[in-house]
């Protein structure tokens, strides 16, 4: 119910206290005169002593007053005459009951009141009156029985409440429709008590969405009803309204009802306070669950969309590469037949396979397989070298503006390096007639409040600038949607990828273009406080080992492959199929001359024991044990955060002789268990 009075009642209200006042002070007076005039008002029509006085205090009182003898008007002063609408000359002698509504007649006690003048109670009540306009009025009168020249009398004291009433009528009527409106509305209808969470009052509607009723609904507090998503984004909301800070007007939130039925509702929001603190908020909430659904089942089929352009994309794109790969391999089979020299066409098939490995690891950013393997870097000399090489031999020059004390990153470097790589490029196939890149890079802080969807912090913010044709308004929207791509030959991932790259490093990468003007990129990514890692660069020679390695992979074609590439290294080999194999044989050998200096792990054994099993067993069995894991995609955790459960390095499929050589090396160079009893 409204809590607070409209304004016509607040000064009805104002306005009758004004009068009771004056009443009152007005009786107070009159007793005062009545004191000193003779004790008996029979001595002649009119007044007494101090008659003068006392005439003056009546006729201008308040409140009307009216003399009624033998039920007729003996007198009225100014008041009787303001509201009744008749002059005193009209009045006089008039009969009274002409003046009462006829409905109001028969419960006033006019004759009781008279023939006992002095002995009953006051009647205190209102009634209605006809005024000269024929207009009903309401009074509240006070009727008193007293000798009026030496004859039974009725002292009528009127208050004129007509205004009063209708206030009291007109928010009995909004009151009315304000509880109709609340529990007839096609909406949900609450209010929150703001200082405590709990529910005030609810609706017949917002019952119907949760499945509670309306006294469940008072024993609880709105937190318990949201998920646990929602409950945070509604307290950072509330949060926000009680520091006076602009908040949209619309929210969705997720609640909890009684059957645990999925549940979405569009709420509105509106805050009452007291001495500038909320103090109760009162919410319309839409039932919007199924255009929830509706979306998922829109972002569902948009998602099959892409997937279906992607494929074909992928399946176009690998046939190319596969017909060099094949097609190269043939070709040496026939020159060897012929005994002709086949390195040519090897050196060709492995350029192909190369750049099919290149396809796949773009494929995988794609996929819950591309988390970043991340490190704190030095961000400046990663811009500057992908920039330059991307650029050589090209006509197009690169202007570099990078701060001097930029912060660390904490980043894949190989993937930034791609990024950079993947824009450059774009800017340098858009200057078909040569100029200038400038690539800037410098410290910024965002706050709290951003456009950006980033979160409040210190970044370090990356834009590239090219002077190029610029990208169509209709084409801007689609720039990073797969195969998308607007160039003859090209591939339209390049950009898609770089998007998601920069999202899997928790920043944000946004894009600004002109027709004839060109193309503004701007990428943010988070400064970390950690000192940037020392980097080494694998250098492309394959590097002897010693020791006796051990290799478990479900794929047969992988396990001998690794297997031959590691007895050409110089190593030992045994291999198994899955963990349950590889922690017997282990243990088998353990403190024997043929003890494994080293594990090879695959991450994903379909129907067996995978790494991430096998390698608690295994430092059960035991804790020194150096273990390498393998896997095709670096699966966030265990590949981006090998150390934390208990390998000594990752290797990413597929790799050559000379990646796995620098691994093994690395790995066993960590060890106590170095294998220094053999020789190379």
């Amino acid at each position: 119910m409204p809590e607070r009075l409209p304004d016509q009642m607040k000064e009805t209200l104002k306005t009758k206290k004004q009068l009771q006042d004056e009443i009152t002070e007005l009786r107070r007076k009159i007793k005062a005169v009545e004191n000193a005039a003779p004790t008996s008002l029979e001595r002649r029509q009119g007044f007494g002593p101090g008659e003068e006085l006392y005439q003056v205090l009546v006729e201008h009182a308040g409140e009307a007053i009216l003399v009624v003898q033998d039920g007729k008007i003996s007198y009225v002063n100014k008041k009787a005459t303001e509201i009744i609408g008749y002059s005193k000359k009209e009045l006089i002698a008039r009969a009274i009951v002409d003046f009462i509504h006829p409905d109001d007649r028969e419960r006033i006690r006019l004759n009781e009141t008279a023939s006992h003048p002095g002995e009953t109670a006051p009647q205190h009540l209102a009634c209605r009156i006809i005024d000269s306009r024929r207009n009903t009025r309401w009074v509240d009168a006070k009727l008193l029985g007293r000798k009026w020249a030496g004859q039974n009398a009725i002292l009528c004291f009127l208050i004129d409440t007509t205004e009063r009433k209708a206030a009291e009528e007109a928010l009995r009527i909004s009151e009315t429709k304000y509880r109709q409106l609340v529990e007839y509305a096609p909406a949900g209808i609450y209010e929150v008590d703001m200082k405590t969470g709990r529910f005030l009052s609810v609706n017949d509607v917002m019952c119907e969405y949760t499945g509670y009723s309306k006294e469940e609904f008072l024993n609880f507090t709105l937190w318990d009803f949201l998920k646990a998503d929602s409950l945070k984004k509604v307290i950072e909301r509330y949060e926000k309204m009680r520091r006076g800070e602009a908040v949209p007007a619309l929210a969705e939130y997720e609640i909890a009802t009684k059957d645990n039925r999925k549940l979405w509702i569009l709420v509105n929001t509106r805050l009452e306070y007291e001495n500038g603190a909320p103090v109760k908020a009162t919410t319309v909430a839409h039932n919007i669950t199924e255009k929830k659904e509706l979306e998922q089942e829109i972002l569902k089929a948009q998602k099959l969309e892409s997937l279906g352009v992607l494929a074909g994309g992928i399946g176009h794109d690998f046939n190319n590469l596969l017909s060099g790969i094949i097609g190269n391999i043939s070709l040496a089979k026939l020159e060897a037949e012929r005994g002709e020299d086949i390195m040519d066409s090897l050196d060709e098939a492995l350029r192909v396979s190369s750049k099919a490995s290149a396809l796949t690891r773009q494929l995988l950013i794609f996929s819950k397989g591309g988390a970043p393997i991340k490190k704190a870097t030095s961000i400046a000399e990663v811009l500057q070298d992908s920039a330059a090489f991307t650029l050589r031999g090209s006509k197009v020059k690169c202007e570099f503006g990078i701060a001097e004390n930029l912060w660390p990153v904490k980043v894949d470097v190989g993937q930034i390096s791609q990024v950079i790589h993947n824009l450059v490029i774009n800017a340098l196939q858009a200057m078909s007639q040569g100029g200038a890149i400038k690539l800037r890079a410098g410290n910024v802080t965002l706050a709290a409040v951003d456009d950006r969807a980033l979160k409040p912090g210190r970044y370090v913010e990356i834009t590239i600038e090219d002077q190029g044709h610029g990208i169509a308004p209709e084409h801007l929207p689609k720039i990073f949607d797969p195969y998308f791509s607007t160039k003859s030959g090209g591939s339209g991932l390049g950009l898609t990828m770089s998007y998601t790259i920069i999202k899997r490093h928790e920043g944000h990468i946004t894009v600004e273009s002109k027709v004839g003007e060109g193309t503004h990129f701007r990428i943010y990514l988070p400064a970390t406080e950690e000192p940037p890692a020392e980097t080494r660069a694998i250098e492309s020679r394959a590097v002897k080992g010693a020791g006796r390695i051990l290799v478990m992979d479900d794929e047969e074609d992988v396990r001998k492959t690794v297997a031959r590439m590691l007895l050409k290294l110089g190593y030992e080999v045994a291999c198994v199929r899955d963990g349950t194999e590889a922690i017997a044989l282990y243990r088998e050998t353990i403190g024997s001359a043929n003890a494994f200096d080293a594990v090879i792990m695959d991450l994903t054994i379909p129907g067996g024991m995978g790494g991430e099993q096998t390698i608690k067993k295994l430092l059960q069995i035991d804790p020194e044990a150096i273990a390498v894991v393998s896997s095709g995609y670096s699966n966030d955790p265990i590949i981006s955060s090998y150390e934390k459960f208990g390998f000594r390095a990752a290797v990413t499929k597929p790799y050559r002789i000379d990646q796995l050589s620098w691994v093994m090396r690395d790995a066993l160079g960590t060890g106590k268990k170095k294998a220094a009893r053999r020789s190379v």
